[in-house]
């Protein structure tokens, strides 16, 4: 830590900051493929209108991807650089780099393929008003749609895959296969977390766009059911992390004492589970719009969970500056 300078400390926070917009641009689509399914059985109109909302943010917030990769490519061109290699011996397709030029491209397909999806979204016309047991839609009416959410959502879920692949050589010891179980199995798990900012940013999201969604003539009860499908994702991405976090805590506090290496971690893992119970308490009301200050708390708190480390690097390096 000593080694680190304040500008990558602050660099660091940045980009985990950053991070809780990406994560959530990786899996918006696959919710918004499960709104427009859910057309298919009743509010066919108000999901059509809502997959198009959550369109235009995935695609604003994909964006946000491309310093985040790009901040972890330089810094490990830096380091290449520091440790004597030559920037003309070092190519993008060389199995150091692979690991983050590979992902850099699929993220900026990833873009192409959300930019597509807004535009398919935002672009179909709203199905027509019809009586509520007659207000859904065949499935073949979203095909294309269905397709570009896959298509995307593969694209972002192939990053979480390839920044973890051994490009360099296998571990000692393991295979293939083995290595490509651990290493899908962690990206799984990444992935799903992931539907935690996206859905805790969903939501702030709908208390702009509910305006729009009145002048659309949707009431408030639509609107409302809206925010509860943004919380149950905010609420489910976070809920096996959190259970395994505190497992492991009282385990090791049942033997006697924690570890120095899982300390940060539950500092961390406080303002998790709160923010998961700001969320999960939005799913029992029955008008959660007018508790937009859970919302707010919610993402608070992700934020300062995200930046716990960076918090913690910058107080070590304050104060052996002070020394």
């Amino acid at each position: 830590m000593q080694d680190l300078s304040l500008w990558t400390i602050l660099s660091l926070w940045c980009n985990s900051l950053l991070g809780i917009g990406m994560n959530a641009a990786a899996a918006l689509p696959l919710i918004i493929a499960l709104t427009l399914l859910i057309g298919r059985r009743g509010q066919a109109r108000f999901c059509a209108y809502g997959a198009a909302r959550l369109a235009e943010l995935a695609f604003g917030l994909s964006w946000l991807g491309l310093p985040v990769m790009l901040a972890s490519l330089y810094g490990l061109l830096s380091g290449l650089r520091a440790a004597g290699r030559a920037m003309a011996d070092i190519s993008l397709v060389s199995p150091p780099l692979l690991a983050y030029s590979l992902p850099l491209l699929l993220w900026l397909m990833g873009i192409i393929g959300a930019g597509l999806l807004r535009r398919a979204c935002t672009g179909a016309a709203l199905p027509p008003r019809r009586h509520p047991e007659e207000d859904r839609y065949a499935t073949d009416a979203v095909t294309g749609r269905l397709w570009l959410c896959g298509l995307t959502g593969l694209c972002f879920f192939s990053t979480y895959v390839l920044r973890h692949w051994p490009f360099i050589a296998l571990p000692p010891g393991m295979d293939l296969s083995r290595v490509a179980t651990a290493v899908f199995s962690n990206a799984l798990h990444k992935y799903f977390m992931a539907f935690t900012p996206a859905g805790a940013l969903a939501l702030l999201f709908l208390l702009r766009a509910r305006r729009g969604a009145a002048q659309a003539g949707f009431d408030e009860v639509q609107t409302a059911l809206a925010a509860r499908w943004c919380a149950l994702w905010a609420t489910a991405g976070y809920i096996p992390f959190c259970l395994d976090r505190w497992g492991i805590a009282l385990g090791y506090l049942l033997r006697g004492t924690l570890p120095d290496w899982l300390l940060p971690q539950l500092y961390a893992l406080i303002p998790f589970t709160a923010a998961v119970a700001c969320w999960g308490t939005l799913l029992g009301m029955g008008k959660p719009l007018r508790r937009s200050w859970l919302m707010g708390l919610g993402v608070a708190l992700l934020a300062l969970g995200e930046s716990l480390p960076s918090l913690l690097m910058l107080s070590a390096w304050f104060a052996q500056s002070a020394f």
